[in-house]
């Protein structure tokens, strides 16, 4: 019997965040050493404030002004300017002008799980099962995604994460993050 080998989207949209994100390189092309994506955030587009501990997140403006709040300051890049988030620093992207912004995001090491929990997430803000803010109605929606992206909340949020870990273990166990791939990674 021939497996039928699963062909990942490389393009994703997000009506809450005003987003778009195209990948250009997963971690597995480049060996694990990085992931780069291609992010398109459109005017009053952004995410909440966050933490990851797993990669560094490097942001390059391409063309529009990105700003980009690190450990509480504000950074606004031009066209041709970058910054480097490192480890568990606290950060968000945001769009506060009336064009769309366009910026590359890598990722170092790759983060493979990262891109799944992309497409799970802007996948269920297309269909309606997120708050107007891009937040999953379902806690074990939630959990999943801030798994698989190796994204822990700031402030109250971050408290719960540990819940949110296990909440996503028994998910997994369950086949919920497998069928999510298959509606919403998956060509």
């Amino acid at each position: 019997m021939i497996q039928e080998q699963k062909i990942a989207k490389r393009v994703f949209v997000n009506p809450a965040y005003k987003d778009k994100v195209t990948v250009l390189k997963t971690s597995a092309e480049t060996g694990g050493a990085y992931s780069l994506g291609e992010l398109e955030v459109a005017p009053g587009g952004g995410n909440p404030m966050h933490t990851h501990d797993a990669f560094e997140e490097t942001f390059t403006a391409i063309s529009g002004v990105l700003g980009v709040v690190l450990h509480d300051k504000k950074y606004l890049l031009q066209p041709g300017e970058s910054i480097t988030v490192p480890i568990n620093a606290p950060h968000h992207f945001f769009n506060s002008t009336n064009e769309t912004v366009t910026c590359h995001v890598r990722f170092t090491p790759g983060h493979e799980d990262f891109v799944k929990g992309l497409a799970i997430s802007y996948g269920l803000a297309r269909d309606g099962a997120t708050t107007k803010k891009g937040v999953p109605k379902s806690l074990t929606h939630l959990a999943l995604l801030i798994s698989l992206t190796n994204t822990k909340p700031t402030g109250l949020m971050g408290w719960l994460f540990p819940l949110f870990r296990s909440l996503a273990k028994k998910a997994k166990a369950k086949g919920i993050e497998g069928a999510l791939l298959d509606k919403y990674y998956y060509e």
